[in-house]
Order: C-alpha cells, then sequence, then structure tokens
C-alpha cells in the first residue's frame, strides 16, 4: 500500500468518525432534527389550512347572495279583504 492509499484511508476514516461525532453520538444532532421537522410539519398544516380558507372564501364570494324578499299578499287574498265586502255596520 502507497503513501497515498494509507492517506487516502486516513482521510475516509477522519471523515468517518467526525460524521459520527456530529450525527450518531450526538443527541443534540437528533434533537434539532426533530425539532426542524415539527417546524416543516407546522408549516405545511398551516399553508393546508390558509389553502382551505381560501378556497372557502373564494367559493363563497362566487355564490349569488341571498335576497331577502318580503311576502306579498296575493291579489286573491287582497279581494276577499276588501272593505267592499264587508257589511256596512262595520268600519274598516
Amino acid at each position: 500500500m502507497s503513501d497515498h492509499d494509507r492517506g487516502q484511508d486516513m482521510y475516509d476514516y477522519d471523515d468517518d468518525e467526525r460524521f459520527y461525532e456530529e450525527t450518531v453520538y450526538n443527541e443534540e444532532y437528533y434533537v434539532e432534527r426533530e425539532r426542524e421537522l415539527i417546524r416543516q410539519s407546522n408549516l405545511d398544516l398551516e399553508l393546508e389550512e390558509l389553502e382551505e380558507k381560501h378556497i372557502r372564501d373564494t367559493t363563497e364570494k362566487s355564490l349569488p347572495q341571498p335576497v331577502l324578499i318580503k311576502p306579498v299578499e296575493s291579489e286573491s287574498d287582497a279581494e276577499n279583504e276588501s272593505p267592499l265586502d264587508k257589511s256596512a255596520g262595520e268600519i274598516p
């Protein structure tokens, strides 16, 4: 094995060791990773809620607004209650 190969092997070992120290042996790495996943999940949920609200608002705006109509007496009802039909003794 040449010196170059041994140097390369040592370099790989150092990289692996540094990786393990930063990740596998480091509880804080997993805690921070979990926090980041939770943050991302919360952002995804918030975005989903905003999209749903936007869809509801857009749908509500596109629907015609209800119009309140006051009931009107039909002509037949008005004719039945005509003062002309009442007896002469009654005052309308």
